[in-house]
């Protein structure tokens, strides 16, 4: 049993990332069955270039995983700089595809209102809702592309929030709320997510918030990193984005812990190493939203 000692607490920032994270399904799917101007064959042949792309960069960096993992203790330390190596290329298929996705206006003709009905069919995860009531300050960090379809997912949710929670990039709309296929980027990569913890470190300075990032694939994992506290939502342990995060986490050396495990987010602080950093594992957002209340 958890016995809490008589500290004082730091206020809680949660920063939370959005697809997969808060929802249960990934949501571009959504953003082009919305628009118009892309065919079907057009939407697959994005996807499959994207997908073939992705395949052969893992398909690379396993053979030199595995070479690595033969020929040296499986305990080792951690490896920041190959980490930000792989996350580096990584991100760089996912902007060639966003690149090609702006180029084709793939997602040009989305009207506001048809992004504010779609988001009534996207699905958020148990507890979420709930969970994200409890702190008193809480961002979403996102790759998504609509902030509009975010803003109503949570609203639509029970959770009320502010344009200016919302960390994501944006499609460009004209004068007649429609989408010009154009995307004002602001969060593409692993990098900018960490960064943008780092800003938001910077903006709570003064209150000297304990900084709490929930992600769930490997585009997280940098700011899971540069956050006090780091939780993977591994809900699924079996999906593809979980299993590359699983095992990026084993080959560059980042411990993983139990959120259950720990009593507070004070807790889970202590338990990190200076020379391994640690991610703390919930398996759904109850788990998240149990640690909250004892904590706040």
């Amino acid at each position: 049993m958890c016995q809490i000692a008589n500290t004082a607490t730091k206020p809680i920032l949660l920063c939370v990332d959005f697809d997969e994270t808060i929802t249960l399904y990934d949501t571009t799917s959504v953003l082009f069955q919305l628009a118009p101007s892309s065919s079907l064959v057009q939407k697959q042949l994005l996807a499959t270039q994207y997908a073939d792309e992705v395949t052969q960069y893992l398909r690379n960096y396993e053979i030199k995983w595995q070479q690595e993992i033969d020929s040296s203790n499986h305990n080792r330390s951690f490896d920041g700089s190959g980490l930000r190596e792989f996350l580096k290329g990584y991100a760089a298929a996912d902007l060639r595809s966003l690149h090609r996705v702006v180029e084709h206006r793939a997602l040009k003709g989305i009207q506001k209102q048809d992004l504010i009905q779609a988001a009534s069919c996207v699905q958020t995860r148990p507890n979420c809702a709930e969970t994200l009531l409890i702190p008193f300050h809480w961002n979403i960090i996102s790759v998504n592309w609509s902030k509009e379809l975010i803003k109503t997912v949570m609203t639509q949710a029970g959770v009320a929030c502010e344009t200016t929670q919302i960390i994501a990039n944006d499609l460009i709309m004209n004068e007649q709320e429609v989408t010009t296929g154009e995307i004002d980027m602001i969060v593409q990569s692993p990098g900018d997510k960490a960064r943008w913890i780092t800003n938001m470190r910077v903006i709570h300075a003064e209150i000297q918030s304990t900084i709490v990032y929930v992600g769930d694939s490997a585009t997280d994992l940098l700011a899971l990193l540069s956050a006090d506290v780091g939780i993977w939502l591994a809900s699924n342990i079996l999906t593809p984005s979980a299993k590359l995060l699983r095992r990026l986490m084993e080959v560059y050396g980042i411990a993983t812990i139990e959120l259950v495990n720990c009593c507070s987010f004070n807790d889970c602080v202590s338990k990190a190493s200076d020379s391994r950093p640690v991610i703390f594992l919930a398996s759904d957002w109850a788990q998240l939203r149990s640690i909250l209340e004892r904590t706040t």
